[in-house]
């Protein structure tokens, strides 16, 4: 029998290997399964260093979208109603994060995974705080402004759905809620789509957008991000921030955030087939990046599956305009699968990705899970014409691969740099496809994908003047 006794944290693990052929091959394995655990995790370390590093400043407004230098962006802005002339965001979350406490502006959301989906509102707030008017101007040019930090100053809860096994019964044999849970789950089901109806009302876009963020996140960064897309494309429609437990940090972080995602899928399938049952609904668009992509696409892909299943079409099902994925960190083969055998493609009216080779967090997990590639750094593979020319006959799965500098971050170039975020406001605002003609000048590639440079609607207008009236 071998003795080992695994130290704490990274210590090296004791083993007595007593004599015996048997006892020593069994040794061996296990001492062969120890350095690669270590590796595995030295592995993991780097990468959470890496994410680390690009998410420990707090989120800033990002500079104006070039898209938004002919001033629509200010146009839009001062187009709102009333009461929603205000620099302050209140964005709609939904987590299965546990809660961990309360503070002065409201519950507190750790990384533990909970047992219920939480729902409710945020605001943020940014500093230095502008006028409205002042953040309308700024909205419409291309100066730098001063890189408003983002902070959530109040979070609201407005209720949460509960699945537990005191909520179960069995009943000839099988699982279903009981009577109880049943009626408190149609309770909160009802007030989480009258929060909803209730913004599409007061918007000229009865549009929903979901974001769904990636590793090492807290409830916060999520927020603070859909706080970003939400004012590039002028406050439009609804935002929902959705959180997944995630953030757990350390070496082991990546790993736990990773199971974290498996754990969400279920509740983020369950919450998007709600949200579709809202007439007042008329577009739903899907923003995940980095590990996020992963959870967005599997629930997609058993809602796909069960859809398909009921003999319905699932395209007019889910309503899903746009489906966008940034930074992917999702195997190139599960994506091909999904997406084109399972037919997950045809869901969404555009699937738009953005890759770059340069992004150095996909990397390196592709070299942790040993994937020939991961969507994140597609133009590191070459495509046969026989994947060239499938590409092409699928105009609606875009694939654009960004060579922009500028960005903060090599996994957060997607929303941190002008050029970028001026495609995304191209597509998720005015529901843009690809080419000049459609109105999204993007370079082809000639290979079935796209190019987008720093350069990109650099042009599209000279940025609005100083002293521009609101609503010019």
């Amino acid at each position: 029998m071998i003795h080992c006794d695994a130290l704490a944290g990274f210590g090296d693990l004791s083993c007595r290997n007593p004599a015996g052929s048997a006892a020593a091959n069994a040794y061996s394995r296990r001492m062969t399964l120890h350095r690669t655990f270590r590796g595995l995790c030295r592995g993991a370390g780097l990468l959470v260093v890496l994410a680390l590093a690009a998410c420990a400043s707090r989120e800033r407004l990002p500079p104006t979208p070039n898209v938004l230098r002919d001033g629509s962006g200010s146009r839009i802005l001062s187009s709102l109603p009333a009461e929603q002339r205000k620099p302050e965001m209140d964005i709609l979350y939904v987590t299965d994060r546990s809660e961990i406490g309360r503070s002065e502006r409201g519950p507190e959301y750790g990384y533990g995974r909970a047992t219920a989906m939480a729902f409710g509102t945020a605001t943020v707030s940014l500093a230095p705080s502008p006028s409205w008017e002042e953040l309308v101007r700024l909205s419409g040019q291309g100066r730098e402004h001063p890189g408003f930090q983002l902070d959530v100053v109040r979070v609201k809860e407005e209720g949460e759905v509960v699945l537990t096994p005191e909520s179960l019964e069995v009943v000839g044999g099988r699982l279903r809620r009981t009577a109880e849970s049943f009626r408190e789950l149609e309770t909160e089901k009802s007030k989480f789509l009258a929060l909803v109806k209730s913004r599409l009302e007061g918007s000229a876009e009865k549009d929903v957008y979901l974001y769904v963020h990636g590793f090492n996140n807290t409830f916060y960064d999520a927020v603070a991000r859909a706080a970003i897309l939400w004012q590039s494309i002028g406050r439009q429609g609804v935002f929902i921030a959705y959180t997944w437990p995630a953030g757990y940090g350390g070496p082991f972080g990546y790993f736990y955030d990773r199971e974290s995602g498996e754990f969400t899928v279920f509740h983020l399938r369950e919450m998007i087939k709600v949200l579709t049952e809202l007439p007042e609904l008329k577009r739903l668009h899907i923003v995940a990046h980095s590990r996020g992509t992963d959870v967005a696409t599997t629930a997609l892909r058993e809602l796909n599956i069960a859809i398909r299943a009921q003999g319905k079409d699932p395209h007019e099902v889910l309503k899903l305009e746009t489906l966008m994925l940034a930074a992917p960190d999702l195997d190139l083969e599960v994506f091909s699968q999904r997406f084109w055998i399972e037919n997950l493609g045809a869901v969404a009216t555009r699937t738009v990705v953005y890759f770059s080779s340069e992004d150095d967090a996909i990397g390196l997990s592709n070299w942790l899970f040993g994937s020939k590639t991961r969507i994140g750094t597609l133009s590191q593979i070459p495509f046969s014409p026989a994947q060239i020319e499938l590409i092409r006959q699928m105009p609606q799965i875009q694939l654009v691969e960004c060579k922009v500098s500028g960005f903060g971050s090599s996994h957060a170039y997607v929303f941190g740099n002008p050029a970028a975020m001026s495609d995304v406001v191209a597509v998720l605002r005015d529901r843009r496809d690809v080419g000049a003609a459609a109105g999204r000048p993007l370079e082809s590639r000639g290979n079935g994908t796209w190019l987008l440079t720093n350069d990109y609607f650099a042009k599209v207008g000279e940025p609005a003047e100083e002293g521009m009236a609101v609503g010019q």
